[in-house]
């Protein structure tokens, strides 16, 4: 009795689930960073961007189709694009199968979507409604490209030293800056020493336009080292001297597996380090020049830059 009456309610009130479709679109974009998720196009129009106009468009033919009540006609052409879409969403659903990997996101909105062809389907012959799906199953198998985007929620930062210090070190640095190289194994030669004490982050400030290729190829490689701060700072001079040579990225990636030292590729994740970890730490500490050192003592925060007062300031930190 509950269920029927809800369907009959729906029925009244269809609006409500393309409505709810194009909401949940906009509300998993907000965790997109968060969850696994689709990225695709279909003819290339993003397949977010393509979710909501189809389902806007299906929202303002119910609200017209409401007004011209009882326009038959109306309800049969709302069936038939539905129809059409319960093709599209199977291969949708088809590509998260394959790939092992859910949406949140679009299965929400796939369960509304096809709760209204449900309520819908009655309009039309069942023979037209097969063939409609098939149509919309054919057409985005050839117009549909995806990919899988994986969740980063989880990721580590890229920390060094010990675990369960108190005191941390956090190095900004840019591979093409001639003073970061300058210091930059006075501050290795001190990190190594101390790391038993500190946590040791090092943060790469993007000022030079090749700095975020240097910048991946420092994390492909600590992917695999994993908090070796041995092997990071192997891999620092390596870039610091492949920068002097303007080397690409290419050259670099060759340069650090000729020196044994393995690297995973992995773009997206290096990017979501950069746009959480680096973009948070260079707002905290306002750093707009490089080098700089930001030391964490006791509760108290504070920034030295320029090499003379960030050697002094290691110096210090490693007699105690």
């Amino acid at each position: 009795m509950h269920a029927s009456r809800v369907v009959i309610v729906l029925r009244n009130r269809l609006w409500i689930l393309p409505a709810l479709c194009i909401l949940t679109i906009v509300i998993g974009q907000l965790c997109a960073a968060k969850c696994s998720f689709i990225q695709g196009d279909i003819l290339g129009i993003d397949l977010n961007v393509f979710g909501i106009l189809f389902y806007s468009m299906l929202l303002i033919s119910v609200l017209v189709q409401r007004k011209l009540n009882p326009e038959d006609w109306l309800m049969k052409t709302i069936a038939a694009i539905v129809s059409v879409g319960v093709g599209a969403e199977l291969v949708l659903i088809k590509f998260q199968v394959e790939n092992s990997v859910y949406c949140p996101k679009c299965l929400i909105s796939g369960f509304f979507f096809l709760v209204m062809f449900f309520l819908v389907a009655r309009h039309l012959k069942k023979w037209l409604i097969i063939l409609l799906i098939a149509a919309g199953l054919l057409f985005t198998s050839f117009t549909f490209s995806g990919s899988i985007i994986p969740s980063y929620g989880d990721v580590l930062e890229p920390q060094f030293g010990s675990d369960k210090a108190q005191d941390e070190i956090i190095i900004y640095s840019d591979y093409f800056c001639p003073h970061c190289r300058k210091i930059d194994q006075q501050i290795n030669t001190v990190l190594v020493k101390i790391k038993d004490k500190v946590r040791i982050r090092f943060v790469d400030v993007p000022l030079h336009p090749k700095s975020l290729e240097y910048a991946e190829a420092f994390l492909y490689a600590w992917f695999v080292s994993g908090n070796n701060i041995e092997t990071a700072v192997k891999v620092r001079e390596l870039l610091f001297d492949a920068a002097i040579k303007n080397t690409d990225q290419a050259g670099v990636i060759s340069l650090l597996t000729s020196k044994n030292i393995q690297v995973k590729y992995d773009k997206e994740k290096a990017r979501s380090i950069f746009r959480g970890f680096y973009n948070e730490s260079l707002k905290k500490d306002k750093v707009n020049a490089t080098p700089a050192v930001v030391i964490v003592k006791d509760g108290e925060r504070k920034k030295y830059v320029g090499g003379i007062d960030i050697i002094k300031a290691l110096a210090e930190l490693s007699s105690l």
